[in-house]
């Protein structure tokens, strides 16, 4: 009963496993079909600068920025120094790397509004919640932002109950494991015991 119980288990886990990565696979494919790439960060005017992106340009300010987040230096496969950064506005975001072409004018945009180079800086008043609607890239079709967030939580969704399909399958069997190898030996001592005292009968007698 235990291992028909295990494996109806084990079945249901890797379906949910598979079910779980191709949701992924999908809404993966998905955000990379729709995104949009930069191109180049032009300063027009005073604080005024102008997105380039292959669906065209987006003016934006200083004031419409609301979060900007700047990782350690991660090291390339070249083992060159690379700074990544990412600026959340009211547009979607702008993804930085000190590779791209526009990173000068990228840092400088950043620096307009955080010029101590924080790790983190956030807009006071803004919240997460906001933030998380503005997940896409800038230059996306008003018309495709929300459908973005929504293949990007359904992915985040799917890579959670994967994980949890995962650990249910692989921890539960060595639980089992340890507990039929726990049996195996109190029945092995059992057996030597009643061993013994057949031995001790017959010396008796």
């Amino acid at each position: 009963m235990n291992h028909l119980t295990a494996l109806g288990r084990e079945k249901l886990s890797t379906l949910v496993i598979i079910l779980s990565l191709i949701i992924t696979l999908i809404t993966s494919l998905g955000v990379t079909f729709l995104d949009v790439k930069i191109n180049n960060i032009e300063l027009i005017d005073g604080e005024l600068y102008t997105i380039i992106t292959d669906k065209g340009n987006v003016n934006i300010v200083p004031g419409d920025i609301l979060r900007i987040e700047r990782s350690n230096t991660k090291r390339t496969l070249t083992s060159e120094a690379q700074e990544l950064g990412k600026i959340f506005t009211n547009k979607g975001f702008i993804y930085l790397s000190s590779k791209d072409k526009y990173a000068p004018i990228g840092n400088e945009l950043m620096k307009s509004v955080d010029n101590l180079g924080l790790p983190l800086w956030e807009r006071s008043g803004v919240d997460w919640k906001t933030i998380k609607k503005l997940r896409y890239s800038i230059g996306i079709p008003e018309q495709y932002t929300n459908l973005v967030v929504f293949l990007l939580d359904l992915r985040n969704i799917a890579l959670t109950i994967g994980c949890i399909a995962l650990l249910v399958l692989i921890f539960p069997l060595r639980i089992n494991d340890d507990k039929n190898e726990e049996a195996s030996t109190a029945n092995q001592v059992q057996e030597l015991q009643r061993e013994k005292f057949a031995e001790i009968e017959k010396l008796v007698k």
